[in-house]
This record gives C-alpha cells, sequence and structure tokens, in this order.
C-alpha cells in the first residue's frame, strides 16, 4: 500500500546518481524521474524522456508540475539531486499548517543572503560576466542562463510594478499540497513563466506567487545545510555519496587535538621526537628552519608524508601502494590541480576518514595534507568520521578515552536523575549549554520541564522548583523555572511543551534549549559575562559548532548575531 507523501526528484541527462538519504522518514515514498540507467533500494525509479532540448527544463516541469505526474499523493517534496535527507522531514509539516506551499527563504542563507529578484537576476548575471572575462572563450557557456531572457524578464517584472525586496525563495527543497486548487494555478504560471524565460525557477517563484496570490511559508533555516538537509555539491560520473547518518564532521578543535601516530621513517619525517598532536605539528611546519632541515634529510624511502603534506589536497593522486612511495614526489603534486574549497568539502563527505578516538593512524595521508593546508593559512574544512569513535569509543588498541562525551562536561545531571524526571520531559537551558560547548563548569543546572511531568511528579506545582538532594551545597542544584515563563517566550515559542519539542536539540539523550535563547539575553557589560562571551567567541572563531554534535544547529538557532 503506497504512502500518501512522496519524496521525489528528477535527474535528466548526464551520470548523476541517486543521493540516499541518511534518514528514511516513516509514511513517504521515494520517486525519481529519469532518463539515466539508475538502480536504487530506497527510490521507485520512473523512467521519462527528456521533453525538451534542454534537459534542466524537462527536469523543472517534473518540478512544477507535480499535480500532473504524481497525482496519487496529497504531500509532495520536491529535493534536487544533490540534496541529502539527514533528519526526520515529518517535522516540517508543519509549515502546511496554514498554507499550502513551502520552502527556503534565501535571506536566510548564510553564503548570499538576499530578499529581492532583481539583485538575483544582478548576481546570476555578474557571475556569468565574470566567468567570461576569465575564460572568453566559452562565449554563452560562461552563463548559468540566457542573460537577454534574464534580463526582458525583469524588464517586464518592472513594468508590471513587482516590488523590489519582495523576498526570494530557495527551491533546492519545495514542500507543498500539489493538488490544491491554489498550488495548481501558481505551478502552471509559473512553468509558463520559466518555459518561455529563464529557466532559473527562483527568479519567477516570488513573482507568481505575487500575481496569483499564493500563498506560502519560508521553512527555517539555511538551506544548503540545515538540520533535514545537506547541499553534498555536484555529482560526477558514478561516484556514490558515502556520507550517512553513522558519519558526523568533526570541529577545527577536535583536529588540533588530536594525537597522531609515530612509527616508521616517513612517518618520523613528518611528526618528528616530542611532536605528539595535530597542533603541535602546525606549529612545527610553520618555521622555516624545521623545512629546511627536513628538506635536506628526503629521500624515497621517506618523502610520501611529508611531499603529501606540502602539496595539500590535489585532484587525481593515485593510490600510493598502486604506484610506490618513491612516485609520490615534490613535482608530482605540482603536476596536480588543487582542490577548491567546494570539491574538498564534497571530497571529505563522501570519503569519511578512518580516524579513531582522539587519534590518527589510518587516513593519514589525508590527515597530513590537511596539517599543510593550515600551516599554509587556508581554512579548515571538516572531516567527517564515524560518530560513535568521535567521543564514545576507546581506542581499542591500548584502551585509552582520550575524548571523553561532552554531556561528561555538565554538573548535577545524577539530580536530574534522583527526580526522575524522563529525558524527553526537560530540557536545559542558561549556563548549561556553556558547559556542554566546554567553556566552563555550570554551578547548577537550570531546566525547563514539561506540564506533563510537572502534574505527574510535582503536584502540578506551579512555582520555581529548587533541588539538591539534600547533600552538600558543593554537589549543585536543579532549578526548575516556573511555568510558561516569559523570558522564554520568544522567537515564537509557545510555551514549555513547545520548547522541548520543538525549539531544543538532543546530545546523549538529553535536551538542550537551542543556544539563542540565553545568547540573546546574555549581558555584555559584568565581568563574569565578559569572560563568557570570550570563551564563546572562541568557539565559533574555531569552528567548533560545526564539528559534531552541534553541526545540526542552524546559525539562527545559536543565534550567531549576538555572537
Amino acid at each position: 500500500m503506497k504512502n500518501n507523501k512522496v519524496v521525489y526528484t528528477a535527474i535528466i541527462g548526464g551520470y548523476d546518481n541517486l543521493t540516499e538519504p541518511s534518514f528514511k522518514p516513516d509514511g513517504w515514498d521515494f520517486v525519481c524521474f529519469t532518463n539515466n540507467n539508475i538502480s536504487s533500494d530506497i527510490w521507485e525509479i520512473r523512467n521519462t524522456l527528456p521533453l525538451y532540448s534542454d534537459n534542466t527544463r524537462t527536469a523543472r516541469k517534473h518540478k512544477l508540475l507535480t499535480h500532473r505526474f504524481l497525482p496519487e499523493y496529497d504531500y509532495s517534496l520536491w529535493i534536487d539531486g544533490n540534496i541529502l535527507i539527514r533528519d526526520d522531514i515529518n517535522e516540517l509539516l508543519k509549515y502546511l499548517d496554514n498554507a499550502n506551499y513551502a520552502t527556503f527563504n534565501h535571506m536566510e542563507n548564510v553564503l548570499d543572503p538576499r530578499d529581492c529578484v532583481y539583485d538575483e537576476a544582478k548576481a546570476i548575471l555578474d557571475a556569468g560576466n565574470r566567468n567570461l572575462n576569465k575564460n572568453p572563450h566559452k562565449g554563452m557557456k560562461a552563463f548559468k542562463d540566457n542573460p537577454e531572457l534574464i534580463i526582458k524578464q525583469m524588464n517586464r517584472y518592472k513594468e508590471d510594478s513587482y516590488p523590489e525586496n519582495n523576498g526570494l525563495v530557495v527551491q533546492m527543497e519545495v514542500l507543498r499540497r500539489h493538488n490544491e486548487k491554489d498550488v495548481i494555478n501558481a505551478m502552471e504560471k509559473q512553468w509558463i513563466e520559466l518555459k518561455h524565460n529563464s529557466k532559473r525557477e527562483q527568479l519567477s517563484f516570488n513573482y507568481t506567487a505575487w500575481k496569483t496570490g499564493l500563498k506560502f511559508n519560508y521553512i527555517s533555516g539555511d538551506s544548503r545545510d540545515n538540520k533535514h538537509f545537506l547541499n553534498v555539491g555536484k555529482h560526477k560520473g558514478k561516484e556514490k555519496i558515502k556520507l550517512n547518518n553513522d558519519f558526523a564532521p568533526i570541529s577545527l578543535d577536535y583536529f588540533l587535538n588530536m594525537e597522531i601516530a609515530g612509527g616508521g621513517e616517513s612517518k618520523m619525517i613528518v611528526r618528528p621526537e616530542g611532536i605528539n598532536t595535530i597542533k603541535d605539528m602546525i606549529d612545527y611546519w610553520k618555521k622555516d628552519k624545521n623545512i629546511q632541515n627536513v628538506k635536506q634529510k628526503l629521500k624515497p624511502s621517506n618523502w610520501q608524508y611529508y611531499n603529501c603534506m606540502m602539496g595539500g589536497f590535489k585532484h587525481d593522486v593515485d593510490n600510493h601502494h598502486d604506484i610506490g612511495w618513491e612516485s609520490l614526489t615534490e613535482e608530482y603534486y605540482n603536476q596536480k590541480k588543487d582542490m577548491t574549497d567546494e570539491e574538498l568539502t564534497n571530497f571529505l563527505i563522501q570519503n569519511p576518514v578512518e580516524f579513531e578516538n582522539g587519534f590518527v593512524k589510518h587516513s593519514y595521508h589525508r590527515a597530513c595534507a590537511m596539517v599543510g593546508r593550515l600551516v599554509s593559512g587556508k581554512k579548515y574544512i571538516p572531516f567527517y568520521m564515524k560518530k560513535d569513535l568521535i567521543f564514545d569509543t576507546p581506542r581499542e588498541k591500548d584502551g585509552r578515552h582520550r575524548v571523553l562525551p561532552l554531556i561528561g562536561n555538565l554538573k548535577c545531571l545524577k539530580l536530574i536523575d534522583e527526580l526522575g524526571i524522563p529525558r524527553g520531559e526537560f530540557t536545559i537551558c542558561q549556563s548549561g549549554i556553556l558547559a556542554l560547548m566546554g567553556i566552563r563548569k555550570n554551578d547548577d543546572l537550570d531546566i525547563i520541564i514539561s506540564s506533563e511531568a510537572r502534574k505527574q511528579l510535582f503536584d502540578n506545582n506551579q512555582q520555581f522548583i529548587r533541588y539538591t538532594g539534600g547533600y552538600a551545597p558543593s554537589r549543585g542544584e536543579i532549578d526548575i523555572f516556573e511555568p510558561n515563563k516569559s523570558k522564554f517566550r520568544y522567537f515564537g515559542a509557545q510555551g514549555d511543551d513547545d520548547l522541548i519539542n520543538n525549539y531544543s536539540f538532543q546530545v546523549d539523550g538529553y535536551n538542550f534549549l537551542e543556544p539563542r535563547f540565553y545568547f540573546s539575553r546574555k549581558r555584555k557589560d559584568r565581568e563574569k559575562d565578559i569572560k563568557d562571551w570570550q570563551g564563546i567567541r572562541k568557539f565559533f572563531d574555531t569552528d567548533n559548532h560545526k564539528g559534531y554534535p552541534f553541526d545540526n544547529l542552524t546559525e539562527k538557532q545559536w543565534g550567531t548575531q549576538w555572537v
């Protein structure tokens, strides 16, 4: 029996493969329209013919006219072919409570926030002109679409009095009740716009919604990287995305503090005596005298890791087992093309490292290449490794637990267990987030509890509750806020139950309130707070917020504008 909800995409032409979701939500079918030879255990493959000479327009027709292609479903979620589903999309259905259409807001994209179709058109044209100046031989291929069509389309919108700064969508992910009349009307009209004008559909959506009166909601977060979706970039050839829910990114701070294995001659070249951590290595190789000393010692039997480190991340580097260490010369790396940041990001997602808990033994070449990258002043791009190895699993070789779970930074958790509050019925707030971030220990633990827990465990007591367990004050205390406290009624939150269920994130089974609730109210004129802010800013400066388990929080949920 089919579900009434469908995730769908279209892959027309080329060699792209389907991105398999790392999280498969309950109640959803998966459908892919394609003219390629694709197989999948999750996706139902529906063969289709190219409807136009332009493959993009064929894909867009399937994207917009869902009511024609998938009428048997009530709900649909379109995702581009390079979008990875990584959390339960059923949570997004709330955006259809009062509208039949929802998508992401371009203004919430960290890299290129915009709220105007005219600005978007200008950005597309400017990028094309830059490409053309760089590569004149490309001609019109330098542009993402025909610039004349874009210019004519924007002029027509202006003549129609379409306002500036009227919002701008990102349509890599689109959630709809596609059989509803208002959606059908808008999508048929947007298809006409797209068929005869620019194929860049976000240039026409907001105009179409304005013309037809379509009501829609914006989904919270950066469309490229949020709790539910990750843009994994372009697929090339028949590469498959290896990332799934077992892997997660590690922060720069985590990588810097990892121990790195010594061993044979080639490893001792890059990790000489007295060097233990990645940070030690970077500090060592930033000194030119050390480079000059080592260069005199290089030979075919020991240069493989050194040359890899100095070469950084390159395209088409052969396996050292296949070509031999002696072939990995400085000249070999110099002949290879550097990876761009985007290419490296996608490569590391697709190829998780085999690091152990706080220890680098395997994936040694990639660790050395990142060291070289950091030595040269380039930014760190996260490695992905198995979640259960990041904090929880001691290294099998020596049994040492080098990096302990972050939850161990919190004091007073045992007191909560004594109270008998189920973990799903409370959320930790206030300075508890600072302890989790490793900025400072908490003296006590502030929590918000659910209405059910208050009723069942505390006789529906409507007052502030303090619990010490009858022990010495040094053990700390649990402070339970009174119900629906006004200082937490922000960002759309509708009370304690809403805060716990919709405004919290989980670490090791414990709920934590989104940091923005704390950061937005935290003072900047008290000595204690000033010290906290220094630690918070350092946390962000080292991109610790991009590492597991913080990586699923959006910039908005963090409240980075207050940081």
